[in-house]
């Protein structure tokens, strides 16, 4: 079978179970406020129905949801998809998009765990996006460009995505895939690592430098910029009270 007809299907599949999650359960009794992200507890919600709807699924098996309790996990759902001889493990994450927000940057997790996971034999990690708005009594799931799901690997992301300093992938949450090659994906991954270095070495660099010339914070729009020779005079300002006493 062709690679990337193999990973449309699984990917169809995923959108197709999900969808049928959905269906039966348009509205969720969770309090979401305009603008506000819930994404915790619709994600929660969506681990469990994924390992009920894929007990007796034509090709998802031995689904198990991420442990309670433990933020940390690298998946929501690992899941085997099983095709005649060939079982491939895949972890799934979560994405719940407030569609009353325009521009929402949820945190990816971070690029480790994808290295971790081919490094043990495996490739994919799929998002599953879902699209939601509040309601009266809670929310509700929506469509977004007439989907209510939209599943997609992360070999496959954005050429927007980025790597936080905190060593978080971040992406739009509206933004386009983009289909690669496993081996692109493996260099386009390098590469978003070289640029977040880059960029966290420039800030270093020139935090380095202002530090050498006494300047301890630079100035922002509320406040002058905060040297050590000035930090020395509020000393002294405030010793010269305490003598007076």
């Amino acid at each position: 079978m062709d690679i990337q007809e193999y990973e449309k299907l699984i990917t169809d599949q995923l959108d197709e179970l999900v969808g049928n999650i959905i269906s039966q359960n348009p509205k969720l009794n969770i309090a979401v406020k305009k603008g506000e992200r819930v994404g915790d507890g619709i994600s929660k919600f969506l681990e469990n129905k994924f390992v009920e709807f894929s007990n007796d699924h034509e090709f998802f098996c031995d689904s198990i949801a991420s442990p309670e309790g433990k933020t940390k996990n690298p998946f929501d759902v690992q899941t085997v998809f099983k095709i005649k001889d060939h079982e491939e493990l895949i972890w799934i994450d979560f994405k719940a998009v407030n569609v009353d927000n325009e521009d929402t940057n949820p945190d990816s997790g971070t690029p480790d765990k994808i290295i971790t996971l081919i490094q043990n034999g495996h490739f994919y990690l799929a998002y599953i996006i879902v699209y939601y708005k509040g309601s009266d009594n809670g929310l509700e799931f929506v469509e977004n460009d007439n989907k209510f799901v939209k599943s997609y690997f992360l070999k496959n992301v954005s050429s927007t995505m980025r790597i936080t300093p905190a060593n978080q992938m971040q992406v739009n949450g509206f933004s386009e895939t983009v289909y690669r090659t496993r081996e692109e994906f493996l260099d386009f991954l390098l590469q978003k690592k070289i640029e977040s270095n880059e960029r966290k070495l420039k800030k270093a660099t020139q935090e380095l430098e202002n530090f050498k010339t006494g300047i301890l914070k630079v100035k922002t729009a509320k406040q002058t910029e905060i040297t050590i020779d000035l930090l020395k005079k509020l000393n002294t300002e405030q010793e010269e009270k305490i003598k007076k006493l």
